[in-house]
């Protein structure tokens, strides 16, 4: 808009577009930590079977380290049904384990502090290791959330 000295100009509603571009990014945020949280859910199960989804696995909490940023990072242990602490290289040995966490943090650090109202219902926190929050996140809980736009469509 090229606007000339005391010429008029109307102007756009941008307070109405400026709502509306903060509520999308809101959505967004969210949807974004849903989707993430049921990858890394899925991330502990491909790990552990292999890729194969329909062997059992034990698992039912996997840990999460959250980085200075906000961001989470997974960190290899897990916990049974049982309450049984593991790692995924006791599960599935060194090399498959250091991978597949390596892939697990390709995705699980897009669960940060701008959707924490997602992510936090779903986990415990732990007590702080080496000043850094420790959480242990519920498996079943992150894999029923709903990964399309409308949060409230199952």
């Amino acid at each position: 808009m090229t606007v000339k000295p005391g010429q008029t100009y109307s102007l756009p509603d941008i307070g109405g577009a400026a709502h509306e571009a903060i509520d999308a990014l809101h959505a967004a945020r969210e949807r974004v930590g849903r989707v993430m949280a049921v990858v890394t859910a899925l991330a502990v199960v491909d790990i552990l079977n292999d890729h194969d989804h329909e062997a059992p696995f034990d698992a039912a909490h996997a840990e999460v380290i959250e980085a200075d940023d906000g961001s989470l990072h997974a960190t290899g242990r897990y916990w049974t049904a049982a309450g049984e602490e593991r790692t995924f290289a006791e599960a599935v040995g060194e090399r498959t384990a250091h991978w597949g966490v390596f892939e697990m943090n390709e995705w699980t650090p897009y669960l940060c502090d701008e959707n924490e109202s997602v992510w936090k219902p779903l986990v415990e926190e732990l007590a702080p290791r080496r000043g850094q929050r420790v959480y242990r996140l519920d498996l079943a809980k992150a894999v029923a959330l709903p990964v399309g736009s409308d949060p409230e469509a199952p």
